[in-house]
């Protein structure tokens, strides 16, 4: 028995203290694609990771009225609970950036091995990517534009 608690308490702390409580991961997804589609800028879901599938302006009112009752079905109406659903929010907002995409793309361009970057410049986008990017689920959700993309 004893065991087993155990092996339960040492799965919960693998999940991370954000998704420890499983019935955060909905409403924060939820919160997250509201963000985004309240963005002014196009949307787009990875088909493969070379194409986009860019929303429709005619078809945003209609997906962002979807989402909200995702939001509505699967948020807590405790003032805790949507607390640390909005701040897993942010941290999915935050990962999924267009800010976080460029970050990242500039890193696996430093790191090809035709690369002629230095060492300590690889280090620290390594470390700016870690501590301004955090690593979220990026499949099947809408993301934001990036800037230059609308020029």
């Amino acid at each position: 028995m004893m065991r087993s608690c155990l092996a339960l308490l040492a799965v919960g702390a693998l999940a991370g203290p954000a998704f420890a409580d499983q019935s955060l991961a909905p409403c924060a997804n939820a919160l997250e694609q509201e963000a985004a589609l309240e963005t002014e800028l196009p949307v787009y879901k990875l088909v493969t990771p070379d194409s986009r599938q860019y929303l429709e302006d005619a078809q945003r009112p209609a997906e962002l009225a979807r989402v909200r009752q995702l939001v509505s079905a699967s948020c807590s109406s405790d003032p805790a609970a949507r607390a640390d659903a909005q701040a897993e929010a942010r941290r999915l907002h935050q990962g999924r950036s267009p800010e976080c995409a460029f970050e990242r793309a500039k890193l696996a361009d430093m790191e090809k091995p035709d690369s002629r970057n230095d060492r300590d410049d690889i280090a620290r986008q390594r470390q700016r990517v870690a501590s301004r990017c955090p690593e979220v689920p990026m499949a099947g959700v809408w993301l934001v534009a990036e800037r230059q993309a609308l020029q």
